[in-house]
């Protein structure tokens, strides 16, 4: 039981130092309303070791956050003999969220990638060149709508473990959520159907 906790903490000091990575990663983004502080924050961003010392953290935490989060579902599915019962009659398949965490993390994956690939001399150019493309705005917003689903349960959990009743859990967890995630969303809808 003590390693089963460990396994959790690890994973939600990981989570966390995602979640800060998320807001950070909004706020620089919504520089793009002012294509000279974007393309300045990014000249910043870029031109040093902050973008790769940023990133090895990222690409650190990832594995650590995956990998921690496959350890205790395979504890837990060994542990139960018993599915759970469900007040509700509302039960996700287990196949569909290990699908949508697979789809958040190739979308990571392949987001990290395009920004690694963008020329550093015009990055306002280079996301607007991006997000112009029906498809990649389809992807993006599929990527956001399931890391919504994700952060929502695990801020949700965290919340709750904190002492929070199940209904203000809910309530706050869906608050930051979508704050953070309709930021990163704004740039992007932006482009396509203001800019296109």
């Amino acid at each position: 039981m003590r390693v089963m906790q460990l396994q959790k903490r690890l994973m939600a000091v990981a989570g966390i130092v995602i979640f800060v990575y998320l807001i950070g990663h909004m706020l620089s983004n919504l520089t793009f309303f002012s294509e000279e502080l974007f393309n300045r924050f990014y000249d910043w961003y870029n031109g040093g070791v902050v973008r790769w010392l940023v990133l090895l953290i990222i690409i650190i935490v990832l594995a650590i956050h995956v990998r921690t989060g496959l350890k205790i579902r395979d504890i837990n599915a060994k542990a139960r003999t018993v599915d759970y019962f469900w007040q509700d009659g509302f039960k996700i398949p287990a196949k569909l969220v290990t699908c949508s965490v697979l789809f958040l993390l190739a979308f990571i994956i392949i987001h990290i990638v395009q920004t690694l690939l963008f020329a550093t001399v015009d990055p306002y150019r280079e996301t607007v060149t991006l997000f112009q493309s029906f498809w990649m705005l389809g992807f993006y917003m599929a990527g956001l709508f399931v890391l919504t689903m994700h952060l929502q349960h695990s801020l949700a959990n965290v919340l709750q473990t904190l002492g929070k009743t199940s209904f203000t859990c809910q309530y706050l967890a869906w608050a930051v959520t979508l704050s953070i995630t309709c930021g990163l969303a704004i740039v992007p809808l932006y482009i396509y159907f203001g800019l296109s």
